[in-house]
């Protein structure tokens, strides 16, 4: 059954929209952006990029921003990135929990936080991010963050998939659309190239 696909940035927004369609929710499928991502490209087709970034799908069970932090993984972590003079596992923490995927200046996606971070009177490397990464996909642990990543390798890898999305899903209607991070535009652009139209709503939208 072919729906329109209704996006937005928040759980909240998400039940008043379906609140405000009422009998007509069922033609409409509402969701937050990252939800509809992981449902629609990440969670059916990751397996064919698990072994580019050694993710392990079998243990994937959706997406959080809890960042692992026990003792053992840390401490494995500042042994592969040679940081075992870090002791405040708290403030480091904290700075892999403001890490964001962006795009760099060669265009391609790169994992880092909006300053650079120090911890005990060091600064943290730039590895530190990308390694957690791999430690966390190792164990089947997906972030927020990670579910735009993997969207649009797939879509940049496997171009089908895009054709999937638009045959069931005709018509995208973006709310908020000033929310949006570049990589989420990005996404957009990419699904909305050809046959399926995207609307738009948000007070900076043209």
């Amino acid at each position: 059954i072919r729906k329109i696909a209704c996006i937005t940035y928040t759980n909240v927004a998400v039940a008043t929209i379906l609140s405000r369609l009422g009998t007509s929710s069922d033609k409409v499928e509402v969701s937050t952006i990252h939800s509809f991502l992981y449902k629609h490209i990440v969670k059916p087709y990751a397996r064919f990029v698990a072994n580019d970034y050694d993710l392990n799908v079998a243990k994937m069970d959706g997406h959080d921003d809890v960042i692992l932090s026990n003792y053992s993984f840390l401490d494995e972590l500042k042994q592969a990135t040679g940081q075992q003079r870090i002791t405040n596992n708290s403030a480091l923490v904290d700075a892999i929990a403001n890490s964001r995927w962006k795009f760099n200046l060669a265009g391609t996606l790169e994992v880092k936080p909006d300053y650079p971070r120090r911890v005990d009177n060091y600064s943290i490397k730039n590895e530190t991010y990308s390694q957690y990464k791999k430690m966390a996909w190792s164990r089947g642990v997906v972030h927020h963050d990670d579910v735009l990543f993997f969207s649009y390798q797939l879509l940049i890898k496997f171009p089908f998939i895009l054709s999937v999305l638009r045959a069931k899903f005709p018509y995208f209607f973006i709310d908020e659309f000033q929310d949006s991070n570049p990589i989420q535009v990005r996404i957009l652009e990419l699904i909305g190239q050809v046959e399926t139209k995207i609307g738009i709503i948000g007070d900076k939208a043209q």
